[in-house]
């Protein structure tokens, strides 16, 4: 499919579903940008800091920085989730749940049916 052809379809689209498209396209170019430049923030062979982190474990790193935050929603935690991976091209909704369960099955919070958040550490 070539990019007028693309256009095309878009134009179709609701104002929300173009928003949307918007934001996808701008997660999938940051992730693209993020691979390309990846050798250049390389430190001695491995990524530096706060990215390091991120790749080598997801769970531990939004285990840490959530111990500190402390949000008392699960909607609040949802967001700082996705903030925390806002300069690494963001995170899916699903994934953000796999995490929110992975932290859950560690016992490290407990998420009630109203939505409220409890830290079990």
């Amino acid at each position: 499919m070539e990019y007028n052809e693309i256009v095309k379809f878009c134009e179709e689209l609701s104002c929300m579903d173009k928003v949307r498209l918007a934001q996808h396209l701008m997660q999938l170019a940051r992730k693209e940008e993020m691979l390309q430049h990846q050798q250049s923030r390389a430190c001695s062979g491995k990524i530096c800091g706060h990215a390091a982190e991120i790749e080598g474990n997801p769970v531990e790193y939004v285990m840490k920085r959530i111990g500190k935050m402390r949000p008392n929603k699960k909607k609040s935690l949802l967001n700082s989730i996705q903030t925390m991976y806002q300069l690494q091209g963001g995170i899916s909704e699903q994934d953000q749940e796999l995490i929110i369960a992975e932290l859950q099955k560690r016992k490290f919070l407990k998420i009630d049916e109203e939505g409220r958040v409890s830290y079990l550490h």
